[in-house]
């Protein structure tokens, strides 16, 4: 691997406030992982890397020892040093995956990374965002626990999730809810605020949507195809049917299934595919579906625009936790 690769990829800048080798490591450890340098490939010597970049030789030899230790590159007699892709840090993985969507936002934005790196330099050090307690409440106890953890992933917030039933079990035995904050998506929204009216509660609504990949394919079925629509609980089954209609898809037949033996067979021995959650995909064959029968996984999503919403509602009020449900 000659020096070129680098001319667009590699950019240490002294005047940033943050150390010449850790910039180099962690732009190094990036284009590793990301694909852009093949596991075997040669890095250049410490000499013309150095040369290239215009620092300190022995900063460069640092930077690389470092690697060889992380597993990120290692030396062979007679060969050189070369790329190594070390196992999966899932902590890692995951920031790298963060940068990627803000720098891609950023850029969305008409910002530069060395702009946004600056922004975030600026607030280094500085206390971590405390996680604000928040309730997700949905019918279905599956999307409950996806649900949840989509906004714990995506925003600072710990997410308690519970069932409507249980939601309103609670409220009807006097205990107050553990945040100030009631999530739920649009189709149990009003439900929710009845149940909350007149407890200080703030609900928000958060749209659910099916994925891209698998409405172009429901699109690309002929008009008049029968799709069963199926899962084991009945409101998350209609749900499901009503994200699918929303999305502009009234050319097909959609037949709403949950766990019913006669009825679904019936509808299986006529439907040309089937849609359902990945946990309910693992029980189609006991549940009588043939095996030739075309499958389409649906874990839907929350709308990221809804998510961003949240968050910016979060920031303004910071709300105080209440006493446990």
């Amino acid at each position: 691997m000659s020096s070129d690769p680098y001319q667009n990829l590699l950019n240490v800048d002294a005047s940033v406030g943050v150390p010449i080798h850790v910039q180099l490591e962690e732009q190094l450890k990036h284009l590793i992982l990301s694909g852009y340098f093949e596991e075997g490939g040669e890095f250049p010597s410490n000499r013309e890397l150095a040369g290239y970049l215009r620092v300190n030789r022995n900063t460069v030899a640092r930077v690389m020892s470092r690697l060889e230790r992380q597993g990120y590159a290692e030396s062979r007699r007679g060969l050189g040093r070369r790329v190594k892709r070390p196992p999966v840090n899932v902590r890692e993985a995951e920031r790298e995956r963060l940068v990627e969507e803000v720098l891609w936002s950023a850029a969305a934005r008409g910002f530069s990374a060395e702009e946004v790196g600056r922004a975030l330099l600026a607030r280094a050090g500085g206390p971590a965002l405390e996680k604000i307690p928040i309730v997700f409440v949905e019918c279905n106890p599956w999307q409950v626990q996806k649900f949840s953890a989509e906004l714990e992933e995506r925003l600072p917030v710990q997410a308690k999730g519970l069932l409507i039933s249980e939601l309103r079990d609670a409220i009807g035995r006097g205990e107050e809810v553990s945040s100030s904050w009631v999530v739920t998506t649009f189709f149990h929204v009003r439900e929710v605020e009845s149940l909350t009216e007149g407890t200080g509660v703030e609900t928000v609504g958060l749209l659910s949507v099916a994925t891209l990949d698998n409405l172009q394919r429901l699109q690309d079925l002929d008009p008049g195809t029968t799709v069963a629509v199926l899962g084991d609980v009945r409101e998350g089954v209609y749900n499901l049917v009503r994200s699918i209609k929303g999305a502009g898809l009234d050319h097909l037949d959609l037949v709403a299934l949950w766990e019913n033996g006669d009825e679904m067979r019936e509808v299986f021995g006529r439907a040309q595919a089937v849609v359902c959650s990945s946990r309910v995909a693992r029980d189609l064959a006991q549940l009588g579906a043939p095996a030739d029968l075309p499958v389409i996984v649906e874990d839907r999503t929350l709308d990221q625009g809804g998510i961003d919403m949240l968050g910016r509602l979060l920031k303004q009020s910071k709300p105080e936790g209440r006493s446990s449900l």
